[in-house]
């Protein structure tokens, strides 16, 4: 049975530390074409998730330029870990309207699996 390991191995991806400026949160987000991105602590621990809706939502507070990726971040999120078999990921995201999922290893995010990557998984094999 295939695992989201078989899929991110040696795969890039992205993270932002938690007392990241909203200014730098954003331009990952634009430079890098995401539409989030995982928030981590020091350790690369899971904090939370940053979202353009979240960066956008913070545009209406007078003082967004001080915040920081943990002020604007969502904190309940919907992780996978990586030895979860795909059919458990595809299950998350025929339930919940996610695009991307972070995948955590012992609490560390060790990469992010997506929709695509699960239909493009599932179609080889039909």
């Amino acid at each position: 049975m295939a695992t989201v390991k078989d899929i991110i191995k040696g795969r890039k991806f992205f993270t932002v530390k938690n007392d990241a400026p909203v200014k730098k949160v954003s331009k990952v987000l634009t430079e890098r074409k995401v539409t989030n991105i995982p928030v981590v602590d020091g350790k690369g621990y899971l904090q939370g998730v940053v979202s353009e809706k979240d960066i956008i939502k913070s545009f209406s507070k007078a003082d967004f330029l001080n915040l920081k990726a943990k002020d604007i971040m969502t904190t309940k999120v919907i992780f996978v870990k990586d030895s979860d078999a795909l059919e458990k990921v595809a299950k998350i995201f025929s339930e919940k309207s996610l695009r991307k999922l972070p995948v955590v290893k012992r609490k560390k995010v060790i990469g992010i699996i997506s929709r695509d990557d699960i239909i493009s998984r599932f179609m080889k094999y039909y």
